[in-house]
């Protein structure tokens, strides 16, 4: 039996202090949870530029390395990831694909988890906004109220709502290859979220592609409030640190 950490491709890649803070988060509430070399790709961005046969093939592929590896549990911290690994790979393999996956939001608000965290800010109240991504909010299994949950907990935090929020939110314009292919559309859509936010000194989110999305443009903007990671947010206030500017 082994319960692997799923990190994914765009994470390992370019987000390498965010997978150290993600693999710390989990371990610190589950030791048994693993990273393993040559963790496959699950396929999420081919699913939409290749035919249906090949993926058929990779998503064997990679059940076959599961099984190889004894995979029992998944903690993934991409939402791209979480989707497609509960929607398609149950679709290609029905019941031979037998996994239980989680995103991270999910471990993390497990009773459990929760408790073992007790999460407390003792510095200057926040308000922080938390943007709901598309592949978790329209998820097989969506993923909405975690993340509440999850803010809400912590002592010296205050979640406020995004004027637009939960099934209502807007799209980052990251997927799909709509930047690549609508810049100016996927550059609307990403300032939109920077004009939808309440009062909250921060954006979170719990999704790579959004989050790359939103830091450029407000790289480009020069937009004053940071974007960050949910899983860097949680690991500064874990370690007694400032959240937004530590």
């Amino acid at each position: 039996m082994t319960k692997l950490i799923f990190l994914g491709c765009l994470s390992k890649k370019l987000y390498e202090s965010t997978c150290k803070n993600a693999v710390k988060l989990i371990q610190f509430l589950d030791n048994e949870y693993q990273e393993l070399e040559n963790t496959p790709c699950c396929g999420s961005l081919a699913y939409h530029i290749t035919e249906d046969e090949s993926m058929r093939k990779h998503v064997e592929y990679v059940n076959n390395w599961f099984k190889t590896n004894e995979i029992t549990d998944l903690v993934t911290i991409c939402a791209g990831c979480y989707t497609y690994l509960t929607s398609y790979y149950k679709k290609y393999l029905g019941s031979e694909f037998n996994i239980k996956v989680q995103h991270l939001l999910q471990f993390l608000t497990n009773p459990s988890n929760l408790e073992k965290l007790n999460l407390k800010y003792s510095g200057k109240p926040i308000k922080v906004n938390y943007h709901d991504a598309c592949h978790l909010r329209n998820a097989p299994i969506p993923i909405i109220e975690e993340p509440r949950t999850i803010l809400n907990s912590i002592d010296g935090i205050e979640l406020v709502e995004m004027n637009f929020n939960k099934t209502k939110s807007i799209c980052c314009g990251a997927g799909g290859g709509v930047y690549a292919t609508f810049k100016e559309n996927s550059d609307y859509n990403a300032k939109s979220i920077f004009v939808n936010m309440n009062r909250g000194e921060a954006l979170l989110t719990a999704c790579p592609f959004c989050f790359t999305a939103l830091n450029r443009i407000r790289e480009e903007q020069n937009i004053k409030k940071p974007v960050i990671k949910f899983e860097d947010f949680i690991v500064k206030i874990m370690e007694g640190g400032d959240p937004i500017n530590g």
